[in-house]
């Protein structure tokens, strides 16, 4: 048994020992060298395969930690699957051998429960010998390359840039052999020796330089240049000589004229000739007259030549000159002189087109008294309101006093009128007209758009019906007083406002609606206080029903007496009520007491019974019901009346003759199952026998006192008739006893025999049992 334990722990142990072994991810053929040449295009540079020495579902992942040196030319590894990676140089990565020539790729792989592996990749760069220019420019603001006119003589411009130079030197030359530029070996394009002339000032040159390697290899750069013209500054006058004309006696530092020089913001202007009647400003050239010029005093100043001069102030030999010639001619100083100076007025707002309103006399004493000419200055307000006839002032648009703009205006026109000579210069008079408009009352009051209004019959004193809201086309608008015409005594009217109000109570059942004759006076519309204008205005008011009016049922109170055997679908009573808000308005009826045991019902406004039960041993209905019936309307808010039914319900009918036999076979009844609990209860013997005997002399005594009750009841009542005692309160029921056979005795039976005479047979509707009955006294026996 010891050998045993033994042999079984070193066979765990070996297990334990062989699964403590652990493995390690192997790279199938890394680390190695892989060239690529510095024009590579953008892909795959190299591939590997890693390889876990356990299987593994997810199989190995490898990671790159570093590349040395630092570049963002490559991706990171990308797995194609059974082990297998790559790497890939990305798009626009360009490799250049004289700067790294080697690329070092540092990479971790991991298996799951395998050892970490690292690794290595070199990827070596090799030179290539390709020309290739740089165009990046292109791309750039610079494009195209600007430079000014006068830029100094074969100074530097741009200089030819190569991303990959070629094997040998290098020459470089223009495409375009018509460009001004040269381009010497080290790719510096240059200005010209001469400078740029004025004709090549302002034009665009465009180029390809073509650069070329020892191997005859060759790559083009594209030049734009744009020369940028240098504006240069020369002072001239457009014209040799200018002429004016001025009037005398104008005042002095009037201005004459103005000369103006073309040679940029440095210019100024001064007067050669000597003269102390006329001064120039030096940075405007504007001439004017020192002193007043009067011919009278100084004929010499008829005609008088200036020299005027314009230079650079900051190249003083940049000069040119023109020549003034001012003439100063004689004047007609005095206009003519009108009566009247000022015309003030006031015309009514009807006053026709062509109405003539004044008649102008002007007088020109420098002229004597030659033509003068009359006409309105554009300066009218509103325009064209007047016009001139000869010199007649006339009325020449409808003047509309009740207008927008009349008003804005404060009801003025204003106008000038404008009397002219014809000497030289012509001398104007104007005279200032002033129009006031007054107001005529053109148009009567016309009656509102809205002729109907409406308002609830429940409305009260001072609520408000509705706006009038008539109108006026004459100033001041709507200026109206309202008034109701007739007596009136439900509604009132405000004077000013034309706002209706209530002033009576209103019943949509006694009227529906009102005509209204409103009368509108306009006020204060003409000039004249007692020209008005009145007009009557029709207007109807709608009464709206509110349910303001219970049921009305007639009469309100029904008595009925009925079998209690009378069939269920005729009715008992049918109520006649009404609704005086609507008139065909639906009721609704409904019992809301003395319904007892539910033998009632309403279907509309008819009242029905349901079977009666007078059983003893079952429900016992009273014989005398006050019913209570709602009867509620169909509006909202419901309102409601009630009205009552006295039905009294006799026990008994006669169904059949007396000599007839009748039989009645009972329909089958389905046996009604009822399912019952019972509890076991089991006493000691000692009390079963003491209950037993307590029990005995209970019932015994309960006996004794009913046989006596009933005896005594049987020898008093036994012989009235089941008649309702009416001259008792209508709420009252009196019950005769029913006697059963199996209740009462013989001697019982035999006095019921004895008062009266059962000449008919029934069977009761409620309980199937049947019954003799004495068809005069309405007394009955149980058969």
């Amino acid at each position: 048994m010891g050998s045993e334990w033994h042999l079984l722990f070193f066979l765990l142990l070996t297990i334990w020992s062989k699964g403590a072994v652990i493995t390690a991810v192997v790279f199938n053929d890394l680390p190695r060298t892989v060239e690529v040449n510095e024009n590579v295009a953008a892909g795959v540079v190299a591939s590997f395969t890693v390889n876990c020495t356990t299987p593994s579902s997810s199989g190995p992942s490898v990671t790159l930690q570093n590349i040395s040196p630092t570049t963002m030319f490559f991706n990171s590894p990308n797995a194609l699957g059974n082990g297998t990676f790559q790497v890939t140089l990305r798009p626009g990565a360009t490799l250049n051998a004289r700067e790294v020539n080697q690329y070092t790729f540092t990479f971790q792989a991991e298996c799951p429960g395998e050892t970490i592996s690292t690794s290595q990749l070199y990827i070596q760069v090799k030179e290539v010998y390709e020309l290739l220019c740089d165009n990046s420019f292109l791309d750039t603001a610079a494009k195209p390359l600007v430079v000014p006119e006068d830029i100094a003589p074969e100074a530097v411009i741009y200089t030819v840039t190569l991303k990959r130079q070629g094997r040998g030197s290098l020459t470089f030359g223009f495409e375009n052999v018509l460009v001004p530029f040269t381009i010497n070996t080290e790719g510096q394009v240059r200005v010209p020796a001469t400078g740029f002339t004025r004709e090549q000032a302002g034009k665009l040159f465009q180029t390809n330089i073509v650069v070329k390697d020892a191997d005859g290899r060759n790559c083009s750069s594209f030049l734009e240049v744009q020369v940028q013209p240098v504006y240069h500054n020369t002072v001239n006058f457009t014209e040799s000589s200018i002429a004016v004309s001025v009037y005398e006696n104008n005042g002095p530092l009037q201005i004459i004229t103005q000369v103006h020089a073309h040679g940029g913001g440095h210019v100024r202007y001064q007067i050669r000739s000597p003269t102390v009647y006329f001064t120039i400003s030096s940075d405007l050239g504007v001439i004017k007259n020192t002193y007043n010029l009067d011919l009278d005093h100084n004929p010499g100043l008829h005609n008088t030549l200036l020299v005027v001069e314009a230079y650079d102030i900051l190249h003083p030999t940049d000069r040119a000159t023109i020549i003034v010639n001012i003439t100063v001619q004689r004047r007609n100083q005095q206009g003519p002189m009108c009566h009247p100076a000022i015309y003030v007025a006031e015309i009514p707002e009807t006053s026709r087109i062509g109405t003539s309103l004044a008649t102008l006399t002007c007088v020109d004493k420098d002229n004597n008294n030659r033509t003068l000419q009359y006409h309105m200055e554009n300066n009218q307000t509103p325009p064209y309101s007047f016009h001139m006839e000869h010199n007649v002032l006339q009325v020449n648009t409808t003047l509309d006093y009740d207008s927008a703009a009349m008003i804005s205006r404060g009801f003025l026109y204003q106008a000038t009128i404008l009397v002219t000579d014809n000497g030289n210069p012509q001398q104007t008079t104007r005279i200032p007209v002033l129009m006031t408009v007054s107001r005529v009352n053109e148009y009567c009051p016309q009656c509102p758009r809205q002729s109907s209004y409406s308002i609830s019959e429940d409305a009260v004193f001072g609520d408000f019906v509705g706006n009038v809201n008539g109108t006026d086309r004459d100033y001041p608008f709507n200026n109206i007083e309202y008034n109701i015409l007739g007596e009136q005594n439900v509604f009132y009217v405000g004077r000013q406002s034309g706002d209706l109000y209530v002033l009576g109570p209103l019943d949509y059942e006694k009227q529906k609606s009102y005509r209204l004759i409103l009368t509108l006076k306009d006020l204060d519309n003409d000039v004249n206080p007692t020209k008005q204008f009145t007009t009557p205005c029709n207007i109807t008011i709608n009464v709206l029903n509110v349910n303001d009016n219970a049921p009305v049922c007639t009469p309100d109170f029904e008595t009925r007496t009925i079998c209690s055997t009378r069939a269920t679908d005729t009715s008992i009573v049918t109520l006649q009520c009404r609704d005086e808000d609507e008139e065909n308005g639906r009721l609704i009826y409904t019992i809301v007491g003395g319904n007892t045991n539910g033998r009632f019902r309403m279907i509309d406004n008819s009242l029905f019974h349901n079977t009666f039960s007078f059983n003893r041993d079952g429900i016992f209905d009273p014989r005398n019901y006050e019913l209570l019936v709602q009867v509620m309307d169909s509006h909202t808010p419901h309102l409601s009346t009630t009205a009552t039914i006295i039905v009294h319900v006799i026990p008994w009918t006669t169904t059949v003759p007396t000599t007839s036999t009748t039989t009645t076979t009972m329909a089958p009844k389905k046996p009604i199952i009822l399912h019952r609990t019972e509890e076991y209860w089991a006493p000691d013997p000692w009390f079963v026998v003491v209950l037993t005997v307590t029990g005995i002399l209970l019932l015994s005594a309960l006996g004794l006192l009913f046989w006596h009750f009933c005896c005594r009841k049987a020898q008093t009542e036994a012989s009235q008739p089941l008649l309702q005692n009416r001259g008792q309160r209508m709420e009252r029921n009196y019950i005769v006893t029913e006697e059963s056979s199996n209740d009462k005795g013989n001697v019982s039976a035999e006095v019921l025999s004895l008062h009266h005479h059962f000449d008919g047979r029934a069977q009761d509707p409620v309980t199937g049992q049947h019954y003799l009955y004495d068809s005069s006294s309405g007394a009955r026996r149980w058969v």
